[in-house]
């Protein structure tokens, strides 16, 4: 708050405070903030934003929005912001009814008997040996299934000679043919295109990964490490991040941290605490207390330091105290790429948050206090209302907030809509969970 009164007039701040107050619904708010900017920025252009005396300036009136009792003729652009609008509330939805449900199945949903878990530790083996460059030429006890893949990657690299770009991922089912094999160069240039496709939105996430899969088969079956392998490893692992794709995510940075124990080349390593402190993240994500105190003892005082490592670990304090207000902060600051993984601690915290809130507040809270506890973003934020807010795609926004009260159950007072009825809230989340 004081960041926002040394930038911005404290009356213009009481100014926005009393416009939002007699919007009730996000189309309000949303016509509002476009009111308030136009009146903003014309002040600002007019170098009139500290002369002002914003007490006695007229309020902008209620703007009339589709489905008011003031309008029940909607405009053609009415009607197509508030199409928009709805499409975007049921995506969200959609959203966090997959998270929920993936959150709750948890890393390994599909494993759904004991032959498929037993033929995944076999994949996950190979993957390992094949990071540490061990090659057997003798199909399990099991009689092959899955390693009899391993015997085809040979214990000495080959060359490859394919210069053919674009190659769909395959599981290796004969010894690898150099013809159909991509030299390094071209995987370098491959992934760099890649990565071009996605941020420009050329292509999709689904065709994108495995693309990314077939380059990073290419590079073990040549067995080539170095600056080029960890480039792209990490490039294919933020996207990864991007698209929440934790599962993929996990194997990419798990061969990244044997690049950077094994590579002697110091500059291969300029990345390897932002990395570190993803996996301080990953690991709090799924509650896995042993890896997390075990990567924690294995970093040097130097990766300590750094600071988003340094972050991190002061993201796991907060939630190992319980300190929610000093979390919600702490995640607002968040370095790179780390709200990507930290959202999904986020979200439980916010519930547990909520039902001590609840009880520890008789008999109502003011809606915008609830907001701040529970590190949403209040409507009348000057520097959002500006523009000038974080643009990282996980931040949240006013539908996030009324989905939220939604699914919990939130209630307000009859008499004063700005309060949420504490005790009738927490006993509709009760009865709902």
């Amino acid at each position: 708050e004081e960041e926002v009164n040394n930038a911005w007039p404290p009356k213009l701040q009481k100014f926005v405070e009393k416009a939002f107050e007699v919007c009730h619904t996000h189309e309000e708010r949303s016509a509002m903030q476009d009111t308030l900017k136009g009146i903003i920025e014309s002040s600002k252009r007019n170098n009139t934003l500290w002369k002002t005396d914003w007490d006695i300036q007229p309020v902008p009136k209620k703007p009339v929005v589709p489905g008011s009792e003031e309008s029940n003729t909607p405009t053609r652009w009415q009607r197509k912001q508030e199409k928009q609008a709805s499409k975007k509330r049921e995506g969200k939805r959609l959203k966090r009814e997959d998270l929920t449900k993936r959150m709750k199945k948890g890393i390994d949903d599909y494993e759904t008997n004991e032959a498929e878990k037993a033929a995944r530790a076999r994949r996950n083996q190979r993957f390992t040996d094949m990071q540490h460059g061990i090659v057997s030429s003798m199909p399990s006890a099991g009689g092959g299934g899955g390693d009899e893949e391993l015997k085809f990657i040979s214990s000495e690299a080959i060359v490859g000679t394919c210069m053919t770009m674009e190659k769909i991922f395959i599981r290796i089912q004969q010894m690898p043919n150099p013809d159909t094999v991509r030299p390094e160069r071209v995987l370098v240039k491959w992934a760099e295109r890649l990565k071009a496709k996605y941020e420009s939105e050329e292509a999709d996430y689904e065709w994108i990964a495995d693309q990314f899969k077939a380059v990073r088969q290419d590079m073990v079956i040549q067995h080539i490490k170095n600056s080029n392998t960890v480039a792209i490893y990490e490039s294919n692992a933020r996207i990864a991040l991007l698209e929440d794709d934790l599962g993929e995510f996990y194997k990419i940075q798990s061969y990244l941290m044997n690049l950077y124990k094994d590579l002697e080349d110091e500059s291969c390593r300029k990345n390897q605490c932002e990395f570190l402190a993803y996996r301080i993240f990953y690991w709090m994500v799924y509650n896995n207390a042993a890896d997390l105190i075990k990567e924690i003892k294995n970093m040097t005082p130097e990766q300590k330091a750094d600071a988003s490592v340094r972050h991190a670990l002061n993201v796991h304090a907060a939630v190992d105290l319980s300190d929610y207000d000093t979390f919600f902060r702490l995640y607002a600051q968040t370095p790179n790429l780390g709200r990507c993984i930290a959202k999904h601690t986020r979200e439980k915290l916010r519930v547990r948050t909520l039902r001590v809130i609840l009880r520890a507040y008789k008999p109502s809270i003011p809606v915008i206090e609830l907001r701040k506890k529970l590190g949403f973003k209040g409507p009348d934020a000057l520097d959002d209302l500006l523009g000038g807010g974080n643009d990282n795609n996980d931040d949240d926004d006013e539908e996030d907030w009324e989905l939220f009260a939604e699914d919990s159950k939130l209630t307000c007072l009859p008499t004063d809509t700005s309060l949420i009825d504490t005790k009738a809230s927490y006993d509709a989340l009760s009865a709902s969970s």
